[in-house]
């Protein structure tokens, strides 16, 4: 048709409700999330609106005028700005590799030789050395100019009990995190010694979350889809590698698996597993074989699952704990085999069942029946399902018929509970119930949708403020106070337009709200534009209908109403009265 339609960036999802209008505009029927391409960047890339266009700026080629805060102190009101966070990084990385390759950095040259890294992937990965001193770093960029509140914004130092700053990383092997567009937005470190912790991670800064970013990323987007110009047998477009750490990634990468990346010294998040998703159909997960590891490996597959990735769990063997190690041992030709003999979802979650129980036991091989049947009822293909019938079947000696009868059952109380949820959400969306963006809508759900629908005709037709008089709307009728600051707003925007004889963008609106507002924003004016009545003449009905719900909501709260408001009201009540008689 003559949208575009997808699942949605800002959920987990498999059927596509995310729809991009070509009038230049997003709205997601399935969470809300909806605005312009900038809301949408303050949105994917967590940044607030200056720094949205900034970003659409940039990658378009479009100069723009802006203040240029490098080597000089930032606004008062920020302690640091993004631009002067990717500036220390920068000089922070080039300090590190520069030490790596000195006298200083022996220790640490030597451990990455060790771990056998050719020195043109140390110079791929820009890998460094943070030397053993109090204060390198530090005074290198206090000289370029940064204050020490910006320095240890970025997580680059810490202060000492007496008020000293020192340097964050110290003894460490470094490891710098880029982003796709080649920012370096915060290092890893490796100690040299018995120091704990034995990897340490920069903290949450103005350019970098930890639960929204990839190790490696920069570099396996390209060969996941294959832009990267160096296809080879190691790697197959659409697929991705996850590894738990620095040097499995760095040794994968070395060996010709460019697709790999490592999450950031925790389990996959819903973020990682949506960004994931851009680039890769198919993800192999590579932990350890330990509890935590099994563990991660269930959250990753139920995560990647969500957002439409097939998730394949590889298990190094032969005596070897991580892909680094077996890569050592066997080669990058036998790791292919690997990740073709890896599990699938389902194979990956009857092998744990199967492994946890004895068979032999009645009790114990009924848990593993129970479990094993969870599994298999969530398989939506009935081809798919029988296949694992027949080989549970074989398995447990308890015929196919049974099976299929238990299945049945369960797809009947999973339906209904399925209805009984949805049922749940729809009366508790009625009601407003949880609604963050606008929380006293649940106070007057009548009121609030009144407003909504005010609003969502002004959203269309701007022009009709200049017909709107005190008498027809003003910002006392509103209910709730979201609603009235969205009126205001708009208002004053589509003044500021005319004076200029131009007409209001709510594209405006983004700088004045966050993303989830202009979302709501963003939906007043859908449900409106899909009706066919838009006129001024129902705009002033429902004005006078939510002035009328503000009357109602004083009578019902009599302490509120002075002598005058009451028999103001009675009066008016006792005219209507006479009317509808008539």
């Amino acid at each position: 048709g003559s949208n575009y339609v997808g699942c949605c960036p800002f959920h987990s999802e498999k059927t596509p409700s995310f729809t991009v209008f070509p009038e230049k505009n997003f709205y997601c029927f399935g969470c809300g999330a909806g605005g312009d391409v900038i809301t949408f960047v303050m949105r994917a890339e967590n940044l607030d609106y200056k720094h949205a266009v900034e970003y659409l700026a940039d990658a378009s080629g479009i100069p723009i005028p802006r203040e240029q805060n490098f080597g000089k102190a930032p606004p008062k009101k920020e302690i640091l700005s993004r631009e002067r966070n990717f500036e220390m990084n920068k000089i922070a990385a080039r300090y590190f590799h520069a030490c790596l390759m000195s006298d200083k950095g022996k220790i640490g040259l030597d451990y990455l030789l060790n771990r056998k890294l050719s020195m043109a992937t140390v110079r791929h990965f820009g890998l460094g050395f943070a030397p053993d001193s109090y204060d390198g770093l530090y005074d290198v960029l206090h000289e370029k100019g940064f204050t020490f509140e910006e320095i240890r914004a970025a997580f680059l130092c810490g202060v000492s009990k007496v008020g000293k700053p020192y340097d964050y990383f110290r003894n460490r092997v470094i490891f710098p995190i880029i982003d796709t567009v080649g920012n370096v937005i915060a290092f890893g470190g490796r100690v040299m010694d018995e120091s704990k912790p034995k990897y340490l991670n920069t903290s949450d800064t103005p350019v970098f979350k930890k639960s929204r970013n990839l190790f490696a990323l920069n570099f396996a987007k390209n060969a996941a889809t294959g832009s990267d110009g160096a296809a080879n047998d190691k790697v197959k477009p659409g697929e991705m590698i996850l590894c738990e750490g620095y040097m499995d990634v760095i040794a994968l990468h070395q060996a010709g698996f460019t697709n790999a990346v490592a999450t950031l010294g925790t389990a996959v998040t819903p973020e990682q597993a949506r960004i994931i998703s851009r680039y890769a159909k198919t993800l192999f997960v590579s932990y350890d074989s330990d509890d935590a590891g099994r563990r991660a490996d269930e959250r990753a597959i139920r995560l990647l699952g969500e957002v439409g990735v097939e998730v394949k769990v590889l298990k190094v063997n032969g005596g070897a704990k991580d892909p680094d190690e077996y890569i050592k041992k066997y080669g990058s030709e036998s790791f292919r085999k690997l990740m073709n003999g890896a599990s699938g979802e389902i194979d990956y979650k009857l092998q744990t069942i199967t492994g946890k129980y004895n068979p032999d036991i009645p009790e114990e091989k009924m848990a593993l029946l129970n479990e094993a049947c969870d599994v298999i009822a969530a398989i939506y293909s009935e081809m798919r399902r029988e296949v694992y019938i027949m080989r549970l079947s074989e398995l447990t000696g308890v015929s196919r018929d049974a099976l299929q009868a238990e299945l049945k059952k369960r797809d009947r109380i999973r339906k209904a509970k399925q209805t009984k949820d949805f049922a749940k959400q729809s009366e508790e969306s009625l009601r407003h119930f949880g609604d963050h963006v606008n929380p006293d809508a649940m106070k007057n759900v009548r009121g609030s949708e009144i407003e909504e629908q005010i609003l969502g005709i002004l959203l269309l037709y701007p022009e009709y403020f200049s017909r709107l008089s005190d008498s027809d709307l003003k910002n006392e009728d509103f209910i709730t106070p979201f609603a009235e600051n969205v009126y205001s707003e708009w208002k004053n925007a589509a003044k500021e337009s005319a004076e200029n004889g131009q007409s209001p963008d709510i594209s405006a609106l983004n700088e004045r709200f966050d993303p989830e507002q202009v979302g709501r924003i963003y939906r007043m004016y859908r449900k409106r534009k899909a009706l066919t009545v838009n006129d001024f003449a129902a705009l002033r009905e429902l004005c006078q209908a939510l002035k009328a719900e503000k009357e109602r909501m004083k009578m019902q709260k009599p302490e509120n109403m002075t002598h005058d408001d009451l028999r103001a009201f009675l009066q008016k009540k006792r005219r209507q009265n006479d009317i509808d008689n008539k």
